[in-house]
């Protein structure tokens, strides 16, 4: 059985790592990576003109888990690069999503109303949203000595995805 790291790792990570490994302990292939990897990953397979081999690695599984959704916003190639992955995996794979974003808040993520939507329609049409709020891991000492404050701030949000089975 694989050994993670769960020390100091945010709430939606442990969610997904759980999912995974019940997915894994049920013979279904998963894979793990963050928004970041994939990224920078599928970029250097499309300036390489692989995109369509490099693509599979992320269509084969019957289980993909994006992390860190969010975090950082997408440049045009990268939220286009994302849709493409979205779109070939509608209906044919799960997914799961972590993110510090509200739906709200992909067309800024996506740079693109119009991409933020098509993504999101598809992503949602077959899925579960859950809201985890809350206050942060890493901010608990902080919190305690009065320097920061979590009004108004939101902890994550889960995305999963089950659009390959119903």
């Amino acid at each position: 059985m694989p050994v993670l790291p769960l020390k100091n790792k945010q709430k939606t990570y442990l969610l997904a790592v759980a999912i995974a490994m019940e997915a894994i302990g049920q013979g279904l292939p998963v894979y793990f990576v963050s928004l970041t990897q994939l990224i920078n990953d599928l970029r250097k397979a499309y300036e390489e003109n692989r995109l369509d081999k490099r693509m599979r690695i992320y269509l084969r599984p019957r289980l993909l888990i994006v992390d860190e959704v969010g975090y950082l916003p997408l440049d045009p190639l990268a939220a286009n690069l994302f849709f493409q992955l979205v779109s070939a995996r509608y209906e044919k794979g799960s997914m799961i999503l972590t993110s510090n974003k509200s739906i709200g808040e992909w067309d800024e993520l996506m740079g693109d109303p119009v991409l933020a939507t098509a993504v999101l329609d598809r992503l949602l049409h077959h899925c579960h949203v859950i809201n985890i709020r809350g206050n942060s891991y890493r901010l608990k000492d902080k919190l305690k000595t009065g320097i920061y404050s979590t009004q108004g701030t939101k902890v994550g949000q889960f995305f999963s995805g089950a659009s390959g089975s119903k």
